[in-house]
């Protein structure tokens, strides 16, 4: 059976990709879908599984931002949960301002609201803010760089280097690989941005 989250952000991601062509913003674009592996290693646990990142360039100076990642954990503390690793299902959703500072690059912001559930033996769930700021830099033809600073409030409540690296394979698809660090935890993505 699939969960009602996860047929809202279908339906949202088929909106975006009917309605996008008329509404997207012109310079660097930012309606597109990271699709891939994500692994997280944490001070307290470890989470291994799938994202969907979609971005839509709804406005020429602001894209709406959701994220679903639907994870398997290892290493959780058996205090909080009995079966030591309870599935995970993690949704933000939120807005990225962004403003062109010369031709290719690009400085923006994010505010995500962030829900994070834990299934196992008992449910357990986090909800919190991601605030980011950072830039993306089209440096060649065929490789983006984006370079961030992220805050996330709630357990976590760490502060990221953010690191994202993007490689051009055709016109719509590209290679997209992503590292945020922290203190005590990381955070690593690679998988394909689909534009639309």
């Amino acid at each position: 059976m699939y969960s009602k989250k996860a047929i809202r952000a279908l339906l949202v991601s088929m909106f975006a990709v009917l309605v996008s062509p008329g509404l997207a913003a012109k310079g660097l674009e930012y309606s597109y879908a990271d699709v891939g592996y994500t692994k997280f290693n944490g001070d307290d646990f470890d989470v291994a599984g799938a994202t969907v990142d979609a971005s839509f360039g709804a406005f020429d100076l602001l894209a709406l931002r959701a994220r679903y990642t639907r994870g398997w954990t290892d290493n959780y503390p058996k205090v909080q949960d009995p079966s030591g690793d309870p599935d995970m299902n993690s949704f933000q959703l939120g807005v990225r301002p962004h403003y062109e500072i010369v031709k290719k690059l690009d400085v923006y912001a994010d505010l995500l609201y962030s829900n994070t559930k834990f299934n196992g033996d008992r449910s357990r769930t986090d909800i919190g803010w991601i605030y980011a700021g950072g830039m993306r830099w089209q440096m060649l033809k065929w490789m983006e760089l984006n370079l961030a600073g992220e805050y996330r409030s709630g357990s976590i409540d760490a502060a990221f280097v953010v690191v994202n690296p993007v490689f051009r394979i055709t016109r719509n698809i590209d290679l997209s690989v992503k590292t945020s660090q922290s203190s005590d935890d990381s955070d690593y993505f690679a998988g394909l941005r689909l534009k639309f």
